[in-house]
C-alpha cells in the first residue's frame, strides 16, 4: 500500500449454506456504505439452498485461488501490505495457511511476527 491510500478491509466468509453466513446482512450493508470494504461470501452446498444461490460457490481456498480479492481491490494482496485473520474449521485454516505460505505469508508468533493471525477452535 502506498502512503496516502485508504486501507482496504475485507471479509471472505465461507459456510455450507447461505443461512449459515452469520451477520451476512450487516456485512452486505457495510459493503454498500464503505467503498474500501469488501464482502465475499461463498457457500459449499448451493444445491441445498431453498432459493437459487447466485454468489460464489466452493470454499475459501477456492475463492482465494480465483483471486477474487485481488479483483475486488484492483491489486494483489501481499505479505507486505495485507494481514489475514483466519478463524473457523481447522482443516480450512491449515489449507489456507498452506496456500498463503506458498505466497510468502507466515503465521504470526511472539518470536516471529507475521501477517497471518489464527483463531483455532472447534
Amino acid at each position: 500500500m502506498t502512503c496516502g491510500t485508504e486501507p482496504h478491509f475485507s471479509v471472505l466468509h465461507g459456510a455450507r449454506h447461505s443461512w449459515d453466513l452469520g451477520y451476512r446482512s450487516e456485512l452486505m450493508t457495510l459493503r454498500q456504505i464503505y467503498a474500501n470494504f469488501t464482502y465475499l461470501p461463498v457457500i459449499s452446498r448451493p444445491g441445498e439452498e431453498a432459493a437459487e444461490w447466485a454468489g460464489e460457490v466452493g470454499y475459501l481456498q477456492d475463492l482465494w485461488g480465483r483471486r477474487r480479492l485481488a479483483e475486488s481491490w484492483g491489486f494483489e494482496p501481499s505479505p507486505e501490505t495485507t494481514h489475514i485473520f483466519l478463524c473457523g474449521n481447522p482443516a480450512m485454516i491449515e489449507q489456507m495457511a498452506e496456500l498463503l505460505e506458498a505466497e510468502g505469508y507466515r503465521e504470526h508468533s511472539r518470536r516471529e511476527p507475521g501477517p497471518i493471525h489464527v483463531e483455532r477452535y472447534w
